[in-house]
């Protein structure tokens, strides 16, 4: 098996805003709450500080404000055909006594994905290049990490993404 951390650069600033409205839509939110989410963005400006100097304001095409209220629901729900897509296409793994499935687990932007079979590479491949025509969000190959383990063959190439020996994976188990 290989586990695959997907790193999405700049993911919350990625996402088109035409993109958003169609997700929000085929959530089956009403057309006047999706009007209400994208007028947050329509007019949406930004503007750079260096060594104390402000630009001029930068209108922003694309971006889900990070640190907004929503902002972390809107990701998730822009994230979810990405995660349906590869729960549905790829093999995974099995887990526990029940041999429950699992191929994809994803926190925020954070995305590790379980391959099992050498067939999974090229659906991966083709999900995440969907993803990124549709969302305009891009993977970032350098901070992406793959995780041989057991007889997994490194020399198969993920998207360019390196190999590596050791990873880190943070789950938090809290209890009420």
């Amino acid at each position: 098996m290989c586990v695959v951390s997907i790193d999405f650069s700049a993911a919350f600033y990625k996402i088109s805003h035409e993109y958003l409205q169609g997700i929000l839509s085929a959530h089956g939110f009403i057309a006047s709450f999706i009007q209400r989410i994208i007028r947050l963005y329509n007019n949406a400006t930004s503007e750079l500080q260096i060594n104390g100097f402000r630009s001029s304001l930068i209108p922003m095409k694309s971006s889900i404000r990070q640190g907004c209220a929503i902002s972390m629901l809107l990701y998730a729900m822009c994230l979810n055909p990405l995660i349906q897509s590869l729960e549905k296409d790829l093999s995974g793994i099995k887990i526990g006594r029940r041999q429950v499935r699992t191929t994809v687990v994803a926190y925020a932007d954070d995305v590790a994905i379980f391959l099992s079979s050498v067939a999974d590479i090229q659906k991966l491949k083709e999900t995440l290049l969907a993803l990124e025509a549709a969302t305009c969000a891009v993977v970032n190959i350098q901070k992406s990490r793959a995780l041989a383990l057991g007889t997994w063959d490194t020399t198969r190439q993920i998207m360019d993404i390196p190999y590596h020996k050791t990873s880190k994976y943070y789950c938090s188990n809290s209890r009420t």
